[in-house]
């Protein structure tokens, strides 16, 4: 008996920028069939960075989209089962492999991503423009599920399909847990075109893969924050045919709705709208809606006054034009205002961030003393 194809498994990234310094910002994850190249599994969700989301005006993320997202070492296990045993592929394929190189090395998992495929190699193109000049649509570039879907779709017409001697990825132990809730981007930016999900019943090799299976599929259904009828309906079901006890069906539940808060209080600050949000889904998951922990009262932004310090984080798009520091600092100046480089106790009133969001070392910083955050097209609307 021959051995099976190793399967190509397309990866991308948005960063927040181009150094090993950078942080992956959004991740997705598409899985082919390597006979016929049909997609037989996707993943995607934004990533929390724990820095400045970088440009904006490039990639369209802002902090207010990451502010629940998984940090990478949260969506750690999901990747890996996903990836491991696959042969990577994508489009400049040595970028989304030394950003996710440089992820798993900040996780202190071992890596080995073997033999890929590039389609920037064969192509010589741009993805927009290898796309077009193949027929394959591709209208959303810099958005990771669209730019695996293109790539995916190049894969299938130049049939770059891995050889059985191809060498797999391989990943080291990583403890399988339930995964963390996942943001994705159709979600939370209104100017997407909805992009739904594919959930696949492929098996992954490990013990727990049941209710792993079970949250993948109730993280999809609960994208909208409601379980209708049909949905409860279908989950009841995929838990009798998984054979998954309704105890711990329950726990399951139980453990997204942790997720859920600990990607609201990660920032020591829990919003109205976090707090609504957890509510919500415990109320939808039949769970405690008093274990959503109370909202944070936050110091309000004083009226700005001549000499006072003001500290400024971030990029900002304001009606769409890019509104750097240096233009914020020179808008204080006029002002009256003292610009200051740095958060502290003593020489700082307020810190001015492109996103009230923002999860910026100035901006948790200011969060830890108690010093108000403003938002820079509020103070570009009132000094501008």
């Amino acid at each position: 008996m021959s051995e099976p194809r190793p399967f190509p498994v397309v990866v991308d990234v948005e960063t927040t920028g181009f150094s090993n310094q950078d942080r992956v910002l959004e991740i997705a994850v598409v899985q082919l069939d390597p006979d016929t190249g049909e997609t037989v599994d996707e993943y995607d969700t934004l990533v929390q960075p724990n820095r400045e989301v970088g440009p904006t005006f490039v990639h369209g993320v802002t902090p207010s989209m990451v502010e629940l997202a998984p940090t990478f070492d949260e969506i750690l296990a999901d990747l890996a089962r996903r990836l491991h045993g696959g042969i990577l592929a994508g489009h400049n394929l040595a970028f989304d492999r030394r950003f996710l190189g440089n992820e798993f090395e900040r996780s202190r998992v071992p890596a080995d991503w073997g033999d890929g495929l590039c389609t920037l190699k064969h192509t010589r193109q741009k993805l927009t423009v290898a796309c077009e000049a193949r027929g394959i649509e591709h209208d959303q570039p810099h958005r990771a599920l669209a730019d695996a879907r293109a790539t995916a779709a190049l894969l299938r017409h130049l049939r770059l399909f891995p050889s059985s001697g191809a060498r797999p990825v391989h990943i080291g132990f990583v403890e399988q847990r339930p995964g963390a809730r996942t943001v994705r981007r159709d979600l939370v930016d209104p100017g997407s075109r909805p992009m739904p999900r594919i959930v696949s019943r492929a098996h992954y090799p490990h013990c727990d893969e049941a209710v792993l299976q079970y949250l993948d599929a109730l993280d999809q259904v609960l994208d909208d924050g409601v379980l209708d009828e049909g949905e409860r309906a279908d989950l009841e079901e995929l838990a009798a045919e998984w054979k998954i006890p309704e105890s711990v069906r329950r726990e399951a539940h139980r453990t997204y709705l942790e997720s859920v808060i600990a990607a609201a209080q990660r920032d020591g600050v829990i919003t109205v709208a976090e707090h609504s949000l957890i509510r919500n889904i415990a109320r939808q998951l039949g769970l405690p809606a008093a274990e959503a922990p109370e909202v944070t009262r936050l110091p309000e932004v004083l009226v700005l006054a001549a000499g006072m310090g003001v500290c400024f984080t971030g990029t900002a798009v304001i009606a769409g034009e890019t509104r750097n520091r240096a233009f914020l600092e020179e808008l204080a100046t006029n002002a009256r205002l003292e610009p200051v480089p740095r958060v502290t106790r003593t020489g700082c009133q307020v810190l001015v961030a492109a996103d009230v969001a923002s999860a910026s070392g100035k901006a948790r910083e200011a969060r830890r003393l108690g010093i108000p955050i403003l938002s820079a097209a509020e103070f570009v609307a009132k000094f501008g």
